[in-house]
């Protein structure tokens, strides 16, 4: 702090000196002058040499005042601060407790605080610290003779943990703290970019069906018997050798199908399913035409898997199995009157399936399919059909089909 007065101090004199001058008069010019010229003698001047004194005397209590500014007040102070805005604040402590005390390097401070407490510290200066150093600095020998008591020294602590900010006063200014930057990860501009991946949304498709079947019998001759509900044998017969004439077995359903992946989906429902068949016969020795009808309730268990997907259409296969339950087993004899007997069937009928499928969309929702396959149905205690004599069939489902 001191160094930085006396810089000052110095550059002050010497822009105060640098354009001094003195004005010599008209008078000593032509002494000059005479000098120069042999023949001229030269002007005596009275009172020259006494403003040549004035001005060396002059010169000479400057130089002697600088000399004793210098040396009495420009001595070696060994300072320890580090940090003058807090020495500043020890200065005032030591002042107010009226004890000397030694300056050690203080612990650094938050840059909240040195935004808020350098121009304080710039207009105290720590004059009285420097002067209690300079009297501790002397020898020892020369304080005892002097009667003074030694001044205690302090020592330096190193700061273990920077000083906390203290917090905002109204009226003080604080600093703002540097912004971290953040720097963005370089990309490969010749990178390929990766298709964006949609997240699966479970999908829910319900349908209406109508299915028929081949009533193509295999030719296989009817067996005595074969056609009747079990437990019941003796009522209705059938005439040995004669055929019946199978109508087209029906089927009506609805369903819901339900994807599991993208590609797979689970569908299931209820289907209603009419076989017919006449042939000639009697009952309980009547003879005549004998009208057989069965229906059934079944439920259909299929996986399906698209093959082929657009926005018009869309291919696939699938495949499954179903449960029937008969609840109509009903023969009648056409005469007059009419003879109707209805006979309970308690065994499920077994079958299973397999087939491709294609759907074309006729709305946003709305589409129609086709799924042509094969179905096998498993032989068991059941009144003879078209399935009992041709276990094989070949199916063609057809439907309207609302996806949402």
């Amino acid at each position: 702090m001191q160094d930085t007065e006396f810089e000052k101090f110095d550059l002050e004199m010497r822009s105060m000196l640098a354009d001094a001058e003195v004005k010599p008069s008209r008078r000593v010019w032509k002494g000059v002058s005479a000098r120069l010229d042999a023949d001229a003698a030269p002007v005596a001047n009275p009172w020259g040499w006494m403003k040549w004194a004035g001005v060396s005397l002059a010169a000479v209590a400057v130089a002697v005042a600088c000399v004793v500014f210098f040396s009495g007040t420009r001595t070696s102070i060994p300072t320890k601060i580090f940090n003058q805005p807090q020495a500043d604040m020890l200065a005032q402590t030591g002042e107010a407790a009226g004890a000397p005390t030694d300056v050690a390097a203080p612990a650094a401070i938050p840059a909240s605080e040195v935004g808020s407490t350098a121009p304080q510290a710039a207009s105290r200066p720590a004059v009285r610290s420097a002067r209690l150093q300079v009297l501790d600095s002397r020898p020892a020998q020369a304080r005892e003779v002097s009667g003074e008591q030694p001044v205690p020294e302090t020592v330096a602590q190193p700061a273990e943990q920077p000083q906390q900010a203290p917090a905002s006063e109204p009226g003080r200014q604080t600093t703002r703290q540097p912004k971290t930057r953040v720097t963005e990860p370089v990309t490969d501009p010749f990178a390929v970019p990766e298709p964006e991946r949609k997240a699966f949304k479970p999908r829910l498709a319900l349908y209406a069906q109508g299915s028929v079947g081949s009533n193509d019998a295999s030719g296989r001759p009817p067996l005595p018997g074969a056609y009747m509900a079990p437990g019941v044998q003796d009522e209705f017969s059938e005439v040995l050798g004669s055929s019946s004439t199978y109508g087209v077995p029906f089927t009506l359903g609805l369903g819901v199908r339900v994807y599991l992946a993208p590609s797979f989906s689970l569908g299931t429902g209820v289907d209603y399913s009419l076989l017919t068949r006449t042939f000639t016969g009697g009952y309980q020795g009547t003879p005549g035409t004998v009208s057989h009808t069965i229906q059934y309730i079944g439920i259909p268990v299929r996986l399906y898997y698209d093959i082929l997907t657009s926005d018009r259409i869309k291919f696939y296969t699938y495949g499954g199995g179903e449960v029937e339950f008969c609840i109509g087993n009903k023969y009648r004899l056409f005469g007059s009157p009419d003879i109707v007997r209805d006979y309970k069937v308690n065994s499920p009928l077994f079958s299973v399936g397999a087939g491709l499928g294609v759907e074309f969309r006729l709305g946003r929702t709305l589409g129609l399919y086709l799924d042509p396959g094969v179905n096998y149905y498993f032989p068991g205690n059941q009144p003879r059909s078209i399935r009992t004599d041709k276990p094989l069939m070949l199916n063609f489902d057809a439907g309207l089909r609302f996806n949402f």
